[in-house]
């Protein structure tokens, strides 16, 4: 059966912006895309006597106008890369409603814009994707909207993907996706472990060997096929070490496990998630494995088998 992309739109420019890696990932794999709006009604105006009145003829309107929407947009996705297309108008309350959709569907891999720098949200996604990663066992592809016109390429976009790991089980649960990835764009791909500072050159060296000889042993076990390197940084915040490296070594998409659990809870994966999301413009791939021991790289592996 063939994979399944999932982008959910909010008629904005903005969420246009997950278009052309959606596209490009669609193209290559054969995927069928599914492009979604969750409609809300407009809020009925309140008459002097304190009650709402409820007008169909205008909800059924708007209606009409977001599905008319997805059909432009499916129709100009069809016409310039020839990639199948799906729209559907979904209810409120929209994050439960994606997580059923994502399942119902079978979806193999979301991709969605997410809010700007600065917390600052140009449209309902933003509050969106961050609940959804945290409710969903898909892996989600976030993107930062920029403020120019969405211009629809037929080819994936990333080039080089840094995958940062701690040695957990729960790290790891990012591999699956994120090779899956790398395999259908043909991305170099860094394994990158930050380290805590230590207090003697000694103790840092040693650290050190031990970082490199997880991460090559990841790459061999895991990797074959693919063009990877291996680097570990000394740093006493994982996401600062995480966003300088991927600034200075040309990275053009960082994937990460987290954890996901109540708001991003703020231990380990979780914040480090968040940071990183919050502090980059490139696009992150995020995977909320399921629980420690219950198999991560197997779960995750619907995105890993699009290529085939």
């Amino acid at each position: 059966m063939a994979a399944t992309i999932l982008v959910p739109l909010d008629s904005s420019r903005f969420g246009e912006h997950a278009l052309p890696v959606a596209v490009g990932i669609a193209r290559r794999t054969g995927a069928r895309l599914h492009l979604v709006h969750c409609f809300e009604p407009p809020l009925p105006p309140l008459y002097s006597g304190g009650g709402a009145a409820y007008d169909p003829q205008l909800d059924r309107m708007l209606r009409d106008e977001k599905a008319a929407y997805l059909a432009r947009v499916a129709d100009r996705v069809q016409r310039t890369c020839g990639v199948a297309v799906r729209t559907e108008l979904l209810s409120p309350p929209t994050v439960p409603t994606l997580v059923s959709y994502a399942s119902d569907a079978e979806v193999d891999l979301i991709v969605m814009t997410t809010h700007g720098r600065g917390g600052i949200s140009r449209a309902w996604l933003g509050s969106v994707a961050d609940a959804l990663v945290r409710r969903t066992s898909v892996p989600v592809l976030l993107l930062r909207p920029r403020d120019e016109e969405v211009v629809i390429t037929c080819e994936p976009q990333t080039s080089h993907m840094l995958i940062p790991l701690d040695g957990s089980e729960l790290s790891e649960g990012i591999l699956a996706p994120a090779i899956g990835l790398a395999q259908l764009s043909g991305a170099h791909v860094t394994l990158l472990q930050v380290i805590e500072p230590q207090q003697s050159s000694g103790d840092s060296a040693a650290a050190r060997r031990s970082a490199l000889s997880y991460l090559e042993g990841i790459a061999r076990e895991h990797m074959s096929g693919l063009e990877v390197d291996v680097a570990v940084e000394e740093h006493e915040s994982p996401a600062v070490a995480i966003l300088e490296y991927a600034a200075l070594h040309g990275a053009d998409l960082i994937a990460l496990a987290t954890h996901g659990r109540g708001g991003w809870s703020r231990v380990a994966l979780g914040s480090v998630a968040d940071k990183v999301v919050r502090g980059t413009m490139m696009p992150v791939l995020l995977y909320r494995p399921p629980a420690v021991g219950a198999g991560v790289l197997a779960a995750a592996g619907g995105l890993a088998e699009m290529k085939g």
